[in-house]
């Protein structure tokens, strides 16, 4: 088998298939722009404590572990927002969990990323203190660009932290299965390709142990996540066996930039009273490139932006476990480094002001911020020069080159199918738009333009049926026209907001559906003894990074 090979399931740049027949009617460019600009949140400032936004049902790390996912699974760079010519969209990753982004095509293809079994990365001996974290890095070319299997996983400080500490994961699992059998290891490959399964599967059983259970409610995902491949069969409405060569368009430009509503406006990384930065810059800064307030990446991570413990992340308890915490006053701008779980913020119809400015070519693309110029006639930053697009926008000019059908059109087709299912009504399809009264923040939810009310771009659905069940707790209080910030401040008795109806139901049936058809994958191919080796009992991704680096977890 050659080292891309790895299960039955695709292959490296193969088109993308469809859940449904592609769309046949186009969603006017210039309402888009007009729903991605109310989409966009108020600038903010990074605080350390309760902010109204969290949500308390997902740590912040699972957004980047997420985006981990996402660049394991898919890689389109040959499409076009251009809907007049667009290029039909490929995948160059292989649309399964193999790690291919951390292992890339594997030492005999590429060795200058690794030394023998193990994947190199820098540890710099130098370093003014012996376990000084700043010390290592990824591994690096002379301009500072990381060696890695995706170049995407250096875009910002957190996600290089999580790529860094796989690599650590593979060298400890190397070690640790020297260890255990050190006469087992003669034969070629055998330690580096048995060591690359333990990841895997580790990596595998995490998703659907730890990761699935924080995104999606519990009531979505239940008929899949309790039986093994030969039950689940015939559990599948839209992800059906046939479809599985290869990811589906609306999971890809739909479905999964779920969690583009999860970012912060920025994160506290380390205990320096300073080190805590905006995920990008905001729309009222006129930088275009990271500079030291912003976790733009590409570049080597800073000392003061070293992750010092992965408690500021990922938590040690099982999913649905709320913290301990007293929130009934949000966070003030006061700096604070004690350790602190912080929170991805809510999935909802909202995104963080950061999100609205993208640096044009780290993050968006020149041709692309220059296609979606070309359909709306310009751009509303008003302050970068030259104009920086929104996520929003770029997601829904995605979805429509991409011809993906209504979120309608999804719900309709789960509720004819017999599933436990309850279409969101059109009073759910708003965003949240804030007013000042009297010096203090009120939001309001105002629906989204008429055109779309009936016929909505799936990504917009999506979020809107996350938001749900804040919207009708609102509502029943009789206030969605005025609600004060603290609304939205969660306890343990809050409102969370997690994948619901359609949004849960494809991104589970893909994740479920690729490891089933998966015969290298842990449900078809690990013993039935089999645990992942990781530094406790639970697959939660917080005890893969305490064995990856035990002084950093």
């Amino acid at each position: 088998m050659n080292e891309l090979g790895h299960g039955n399931v695709g292959k490296r740049e193969q088109n993308f298939t469809s859940l449904l027949p592609l769309r046949k009617k186009s969603y006017h460019p210039r309402v888009l722009a007009k729903l991605a600009e109310d989409m966009k949140g108020e600038v903010d400032t990074v605080k350390d404590g309760p902010d109204p936004e969290e949500n308390l049902l997902v740590p912040a790390g699972y957004t980047y572990l997420g985006q981990f996912i996402d660049h394991d699974l898919t890689f389109d760079s040959s499409s076009s927002l251009d809907p007049t010519n667009p290029a039909i969209p490929t995948n160059l990753r292989t649309p399964r969990f193999d790690l291919d982004c951390l292992y890339g095509d594997g030492p005999a293809a590429q060795p200058f990323m690794y030394d023998g079994d193990k994947l190199l990365f820098k540890n710099d001996p130098q370093s003014p203190e012996p376990n000084d974290p700043a010390g290592q890095d990824l591994l690096r070319n002379p301009l500072g660009r990381a060696i890695i299997g995706d170049k995407r996983n250096d875009e910002n400080s957190i996600v290089s932290q999580i790529q860094l500490a796989f690599v650590k994961y593979h060298n400890a699992v190397i070690d640790e299965l020297n260890q255990q059998d050190p006469e087992n290891w003669n034969t070629p490959n055998k330690l580096f390709e048995s060591a690359r399964n333990e990841v895997r599967w580790a990596y595998q059983k995490i998703i659907v142990k730890d990761f699935l259970p924080r995104i999606i409610a519990a009531e979505v995902l239940e008929d899949l996540q309790c039986c093994d491949p030969e039950e689940r069969k015939d559990r599948y409405l839209l992800y059906t066996e046939d479809k599985r060569g290869s990811l589906p368009r609306e999971f890809v430009a739909a479905a999964y930039r779920f969690g583009h509503s999860m970012v912060r406006t920025g994160y506290r990384l380390n205990s320096g009273l300073e080190n805590r930065f905006n995920i990008f810059p905001s729309s009222d800064d006129n930088t275009t490139l990271a500079g030291a307030g912003s976790l733009l990446g590409f570049d080597p991570v800073t000392n003061n932006q070293v992750v010092d413990t992965w408690g500021r992340f990922f938590p040690e308890t099982l999913p649905g476990e709320f913290p301990l915490e007293s929130r009934e006053e949000a966070a003030d701008e006061t700096p604070n480094g004690r350790e602190r779980l912080q929170f991805a913020y809510k999935i909802d119809t909202t995104l963080v002001d950061p999100l609205a400015v993208l640096p044009r070519e780290e993050v968006a693309g020149e041709e692309t911020t220059q296609q979606a110029i070309a359909q709306i006639g310009a751009l509303p930053d008003t302050v970068g020069e030259p104009p920086r697009p929104s996520l929003a926008l770029l997601n829904l000019l995605r979805g429509n080159t991409y011809k993906i059908q209504s979120g309608q059109i999804f719900a309709a087709l789960l509720k004819n199918s017999g599933f436990n299912f309850t279409p969101i009504e059109k009073q759910h399809l708003v965003t949240r738009q804030a007013f000042d009264r009297d010096g203090e923040t009120f939001f309001k939810f105002v629906p989204i333009p008429d055109e779309l009310l009936d016929d909505t771009p799936l990504w917009f659905y999506i979020l809107a049926e996350a938001q749900a069940p804040l919207v009708d707790e609102i509502a029943s209080r009789n206030q969605l026209d005025e609600f004060p910030e603290s609304f939205l401040l969660n306890d343990p008795k809050g409102v969370g907001t997690q994948l619901r109806g359609v949004g849960g139901r494809i991104v589970a049936e893909v994740f479920y559906g690729l490891l089933d058809s998966d015969d290298e994958s842990y449900v078809n191919a690990a013993p039935i003894s089999w645990k992942p080796i990781l530094s406790g009992c639970h697959a939660l991704f917080r005890n893969l990074l305490k064995f990856a680096d035990p002084q950093n977890a």
